[in-house]
């Protein structure tokens, strides 16, 4: 797996969730440019007033420009070599990059943070950057993060410059591990040399910070508190062959409970069909690991729920494994009772469509939506074996997913499943949901977090009965959500709701360039590219309205789960964002 966990922090004065922005210029005529086509060395850097739209041939020519500075400014930052570094880089190149002195220091109470605005930069020479660039990782041990990611390029026509904005990031340690992260937004001009070669001749920043941790927060301590879940070589062998294909294993999970109620918390890791084991917290720091009393692994699915739904004040286990026959499908609950285990299997029964042989839930989330002061659980559905067909699938407005499920306790573990009587409809692509008072009117309202087209959220009524807000701004997008996590993070005394989507560089790139994409279209798109949301209710008005962009917490790359959580112990709430996907075992190969 490869990814990285971006921690975005909480400040009033400085955006540091998305990496800055490399913007390159570059002459885009034959013959002489004038000036604001990029000849000129003036700042700030302007883009150019023609190139060509042809997707595949501009992006093509990205591939070549991306892997020309992979080889020689990254890799010669990665290495110190600077003269490499230095050959990606004009003999005339002239930029504006700041130094780690410049800026404004921005206060924080962990962090030593600077903002890099574009004003009073001095203009640099090729040996100059190098320096500065020199001064920023020269004291680290190691650089063991050097991105450039172009989210816009825009080829000459005549094939010798371009015109590209991209995401810049290095990030590495000292000898006391103390860590420090630098990105940028800036302008440039590159220009074609060779075949395969391609050099920056301006670089001009438009934004940027950097961050530095003097006292790393964290440690991995995996192994040495007993937090094993061992594969064996095949099995691994398996996964990344599976991997290669392009195919997603979403197929594992953790939990956190107190499963022996002893205060302390304990974690249940899960594989679909293969393992369920649980690491009991022994109060020191450590855990010894312990078997889930799940007595067929066919039941084990890719997470469960633990939620007392009797009353009785012990968690049941809720598991979405699915068995199917004549027209119904249904799922079981493991309860326990005076230290013993009991297995309902039958306990959450619906009716299935016939030939739906695989129902792949992806999320539980429980709540009393009638309010009888008994928990119900709701099912997210994400597919079936009869989704993704050709001519069907929409990557954009994706309505052949499964169904979604509500199951309404009756008490004593009985249940019937009543989605649709109760208003809650369709077959999206569900992947997150969270009971929360949307509408501060007193009930559970329902967000419904889809994967392939619109969220929705379902207004409770007050009895359990829901209707669609179809109007409402978390669900008047397009989007791949996989994340949803609510929280007061700045102490408002209003509500946040993070949403984790993916940033997408090739998407920017493309829409950019297409001019045959119409308006609604383009802006379900740049909206589909944009990356994480972050809704808050306004203070007056108590409109929902969307800041992510504004507040830099949008970009988190392939964004999977978030949480807000104070990690500096400040009395405001970080978001905590995983990302990432799998990498092909092949380098020279297309990760996935």
């Amino acid at each position: 797996m490869r990814g990285t966990i971006p921690m975005l922090r909480s400040s009033s004065s400085v955006r540091i969730g998305a990496a800055a922005c490399l913007a390159i210029l570059i002459p885009l005529t034959e013959g002489q440019p004038s000036a604001q086509e990029s000849g000129s060395a003036s700042f700030p850097l302007t883009p150019p007033l023609r190139h060509v739209t042809d997707v595949d041939i501009s992006e093509e020519t990205q591939s070549a420009v991306q892997a020309s500075l992979k080889s020689t400014l990254i890799a010669g930052v990665r290495g110190f070599d600077w003269q490499l570094a230095a050959s990606a880089l004009t003999d005339d190149f002239r930029g504006r990059f700041p130094a780690p002195a410049d800026g404004g220091v921005v206060a924080d109470a962990l962090l030593d943070i600077r903002r890099y605005p574009p004003d009073g930069l001095a203009v640099l020479d090729r040996d100059g950057l190098m320096a500065t660039l020199r001064a920023h990782v020269g004291p680290w041990v190691a650089v063991d993060r050097a991105s450039w990611h172009a989210f816009e390029f825009l080829l000459a026509p005549d094939g010798e410059a371009a015109f590209v904005r991209a995401h810049m990031q290095l990030g590495g340690a000292d000898r006391s591990r103390a860590r420090t992260v630098i990105e940028a937004t800036v302008s440039a001009e590159l220009v074609k040399t060779a075949p395969d070669s391609w050099r920056i001749r301006r670089l001009d920043l438009a934004d940027g910070f950097r961050a530095h941790n003097p006292a790393p927060p964290f440690q991995d301590i995996t192994d040495a508190v007993g937090l094993h879940f061992n594969r064996s070589p095949a099995n691994d062998r398996l996964r990344q062959a599976v991997a290669d294909t392009g195919m997603s294993l979403i197929d594992s999970a953790l939990s956190v409970v107190d499963w022996n109620r002893d205060g302390h918390w304990d974690i249940v890791a899960t594989e679909v069909a293969r393992h369920s084991i649980l690491f009991l917290n022994d109060g020191r720091g450590g855990f010894v690991r312990e078997p889930l009393p799940i007595g067929d692994d066919q039941l084990i699915p890719s997470q469960y729920l633990f939620v007392d739904l009797d009353g009785d004040g012990l968690e049941e286990i809720v598991g979405s494994r699915m068995a199917y026959r004549d027209g119904e499908a249904w799922m079981g609950i493991h309860t326990r009772s005076e230290g013993e285990w009991t297995y309902l299997p039958r306990a959450l029964v619906f009716d299935n469509p016939p030939g739906v042989r695989r129902n792949e839930a992806q999320f539980m989330a429980a709540g009393d939506v009638n309010g009888d002061g008994r928990l119900d659980i709701f099912l997210g559905g994400y597919q079936t074996n009869r989704s993704g067909s050709p001519g069907v699938f929409n990557r954009v407005d994706a309505n052949d997913g499964a169904d979604n499920l509500l199951f309404i306790n009756h008490g004593g573990l009985r249940f019937t499943e009543e989605s649709d009587a109760r208003g809650i409809t369709g077959t999206r692509y569900t992947y997150v949901a969270q009971f929360f008072d949307f509408d501060g009117d007193g009930d559970l309202d329902l967000f419904e977090g889809n994967d392939f087209g619109r969220n929705a959220v379902w207004d409770n009524r007050g009895d359990g009965v829901f209707s669609a807000l179809d109007n409402h701004p978390l669900a008047r997008d397009t989007g791949n959500t996989m994340g949803v996590t609510v929280a007061d993070w700045d102490n408002s005394g209003e509500w946040s709701i993070h949403l984790s989507n993916m940033y997408s560089h090739a998407g920017h790139r493309v829409v950019s360039l297409s001019d045959s994409v119409g308006d609604e279209m383009r802006a379900q798109l740049e909206v589909l590219m944009r990356g994480n949301q972050l809704f808050s209710r306004g203070a007056h008005d108590g409109a929902w309205g969307d800041r992510g962009v504004a507040l830099g917490v949008n970009e988190g790359g392939w964004a999977w789960g978030s949480l807000f959580y104070d990690l500096d112990n400040d009395g405001d709430k970080e978001i905590f964002v995983t990302n990432g996907n799998t990498s092909h075992e092949d380098p020279e190969a297309p990760d996935f």
